[in-house]
């Protein structure tokens, strides 16, 4: 049974009404995506004072702003690049880079934390050069093998579409040593089968509709780049150990069972975790008991 603080938190998200302001449609989704262009404009606020043990620096390559995050005085063993999530629309805020520092202490890891360009002024290809710039500057500090990708939601989806991308591309660039996902959408639009799974859980997922897959897909990508949106069904030969959490209460669970068949067809091992009775990305809300037992499996994951 969940935690009351879990149900608060559900009950939250239901109050303001999260997958009702999600589902809109035509010009009110238009919208929507406008609104969401002034957040994104916002500087990011450092949570300094409770970070006062790690070291984080800002720095720029190629127009992209970065973090990086590490213990005071430590000597980084493994290298995790985060990305974040909130549909390619919602920029990040204060509680990722405190996990940053979280997986930073736990994991002995120097983490790099991209805000990369999102939707609606970028398209996804745009967002995938970017972070891809991130990642081959991690190269210049670690070898992939001791590199791990890990994204919540669409940073999650955007883990995978970034392996996808240098394969599909044919870019000199290794993989990661590890895939860490929470809650990932893994193919945009979904399939039929995916939909009407979705349909089943609607009720139960406070944060997602499942209209809003099909309403972000073109904005993100179409034609030659729609790939880019649904890593679930490309060749995943030779990509690293995965580690996959869901929740049984989101929409996106509707992707696991294709994505175990698939992992299994192309031999990736992968590994899954789930949240019984857990709404969409638990791990983000910290204060939750449950979100703090899972981020102790984030941990274990990315050693």
């Amino acid at each position: 049974m969940p935690s009351i603080q879990a149900k608060m938190i559900s009950g939250l998200f239901k109050l303001i009404g999260v997958n009702r302001m999600l589902d809109k449609q035509g010009a009110d989704f238009e919208k929507l995506l406008e609104s969401y262009k002034e957040k994104q404009k916002k500087p990011l606020k450092i949570p300094y004072s409770k970070m006062e043990a790690f070291d984080i620096q800002r720095k720029v390559i190629d127009g992209t702003t970065y973090y990086t995050v590490c213990k005071k005085g430590a000597t980084p063993r493994l290298a995790v690049l985060y990305l974040f999530g909130g549909g390619y629309i919602l920029p990040p805020d204060p509680g990722d880079i405190i996990l940053c520092g979280q997986i930073a202490e736990n994991c002995h890891a120097k983490v790099w934390f991209p805000l990369y360009p999102m939707a609606p002024e970028h398209r996804l290809v745009e967002t995938l050069q970017s972070t891809l710039k991130v990642y081959q500057d991690i190269l210049t500090e670690y070898d992939a093998s001791s590199v791990r990708f890990f994204g919540t939601s669409s940073g999650g989806g955007q883990a995978m579409s970034l392996c996808v991308y240098i394969r599909h591309e044919n870019i000199d660039t290794p993989l990661p040593g590890k895939l860490v996902l929470q809650s990932p959408g893994l193919q945009v639009p979904p399939s039929e089968s995916q939909k009407a799974e979705m349909e089943k859980r609607k009720k139960q997922d406070v944060m997602i509709p499942p209209r809003f897959f099909d309403n972000i897909a073109p904005v993100l990508a179409t034609g030659d780049e729609a790939y880019l949106l649904s890593p679930l069904l490309c060749d995943l030969t030779g990509f690293p150990e995965i580690d996959i959490f869901y929740g049984t209460r989101e929409v996106m669970i509707a992707y696991l069972k294709d994505f175990q068949d698939v992992c299994r067809r192309y031999g990736v091992k992968l590994n899954t975790h789930i949240g019984k009775d857990m709404m969409h990305c638990w791990g983000a809300m910290e204060f939750v008991p449950e979100a703090r037992a899972v981020r102790q499996e984030y941990f274990k994951a990315l050693q």
